[in-house]
């Protein structure tokens, strides 16, 4: 029986596929515990008063990070080289996205019965948007030690729930907020005393950007050809996952639908840590190999990362599926019932969309990123038509069974499209 060596197990330890893995993982637990912790510590008043402003800020937060974040993995390995002003221009044009686009959502917020400081509605998006954008560069520069990713992100969970539990009999909505934004001021700090120890930033890099250059105009422009129909997707996204629940309150769903849905939903959520990683990790590889050699050939890059990672894919999902149902019984079976059903659709959701992940990496990094709008919007349009019929009468299993309708739609547009553009191409070659 062969030994794995110390060395080799170190190796294996820091890889980057490992380190990706990790920092997602980290990023997970953030967004999952800190719900979990607060929804257990604050009032209910304060904590319902948090999940609303969250959602507010989080459709902020998709347009600044699918705009300046998400291209990053395809466009900076095959275009950019001046690091420097690079990340210079996107840090300062999310400032300027937020300071725009906060001023609307701070009205809107308040219409909505919530009312907070503007300096959150600003301050709280554009350092999440930061924090994403910052990783996104460190993930495809090749030029950071994947390792800071991981510390940033441990540095997030440690500020934010160790003074959440320090101050938990006195959570207020403001300090809740104010806890919120020192957790990711604190961890993007040290990201970019990283950057300044890699020459990457100067002092110069916190002057703004007041006059537009060629240069300027030049990665704003390939940012918003790359992403406009990835931000109008988003947006799509947004309406049948979040919007799903808006819908069957309007329908006439009670509750304990909605609180059950929801629930099993977060417990499946897991599954997005491995399906951020594998696009973190592989996106601007395939963006390099595309650089260097015909698009056609891309197909070889999917059929071999379909070959080598499907069962790996299906033990995950076992095991997800095992997690989610031992969990959900310990916790919130007495308050939700059975849920065995519900389970294996949204397990089934899940799993189809991992295994659709390399068809959806192919497409962006050719940058053709138009049928992603078109397959969420067809997402949208069957939550609307189908979730109409059957969510009022079937209550949280009409909404489970249009959550994964809907994701079939997806798929298969994409999927379709993937056949279109570039199977096609790959037999003509």
């Amino acid at each position: 029986m062969n030994k794995l060596s110390p060395t080799k197990l170190m190796r294996s330890l820091s890889s980057d596929k490992f380190l990706i893995f990790s920092d997602q993982s980290l990023f997970a637990l953030f967004n999952f515990g800190s719900i979990f912790v607060l929804s257990k510590l604050a009032p209910i008043s304060i904590f319902s008063s948090f999940v609303l402003f969250q959602s507010n800020i989080f459709f902020l937060y998709i347009f600044s990070t699918f705009f300046l974040s998400a291209p990053i993995l395809v466009l900076f390995p095959k275009k950019w080289h001046n690091k420097n002003a690079y990340l210079k221009v996107l840090v300062w044009t999310n400032v300027f996205i937020n300071l725009l686009l906060s001023t609307v959502l701070y009205y809107l917020i308040n219409k909505q019965g919530v009312y907070v400081n503007y300096a959150y509605v600003f301050l709280i998006p554009t350092l999440m948007s930061l924090f994403e954008l910052f990783k996104k560069y460190m993930f495809s520069s090749f030029k950071v030690k994947l390792k800071h990713a991981v510390i940033s992100s441990i540095v997030l969970n440690g500020a934010f729930f160790l003074s959440v539990i320090y101050f938990s009999t006195e959570l207020t909505l403001p300090l809740i907020l104010t806890l919120y934004s020192l957790s990711y001021f604190i961890s993007n700090s040290y990201l970019f005393q990283v950057f300044l120890q890699k020459k990457i930033v100067g002092i110069s890099f916190v002057v703004p950007i007041f006059k537009r250059n060629d240069q300027f105009s030049q990665i704003l422009k390939h940012h918003f050809i790359y992403s406009k129909w990835i931000i109008m997707g988003g947006i799509a996204f947004w309406g049948y996952t979040q919007g799903l629940f808006i819908y069957s309150k309007i329908l006439g769903v009670s509750d304990l639908s909605i609180g059950k849905i929801r629930t099993i939903q977060n417990l499946l959520g897991i599954v997005s840590i491995f399906i951020i990683t594998v696009e973190n990790f592989y996106t601007p590889y395939f963006a390099k190999f595309i650089a260097k050699k015909d698009d056609a050939q891309i197909h070889n890059l999917v059929k071999s990362l379909y070959i080598k990672h499907s069962a790996k894919v299906l033990g995950i999902m076992v095991l997800v599926f095992v997690f989610a149902i031992v969990f959900y019984q310990l916790l919130y079976f007495d308050k939700y019932g059975p849920a065995f059903i519900i389970i294996i659709l949204f397990t089934f959701s899940q799993l189809v969309l991992f295994m659709l992940r390399p068809l959806i990496i192919s497409l962006k990094s050719i940058e053709i990123t138009f049928p992603f709008f078109w397959a969420h919007a067809a997402s949208v349009f069957t939550m609307l038509g189908l979730g109409y019929f059957i969510i009022t009468d079937y209550q949280y299993y009409g909404m489970a069974i249009t959550f994964l309708a809907s994701n079939l739609v997806f798929t298969g547009l994409v999927a379709y499209f993937y056949w279109r553009m570039v199977f096609s191409n790959f037999r003509k070659f």
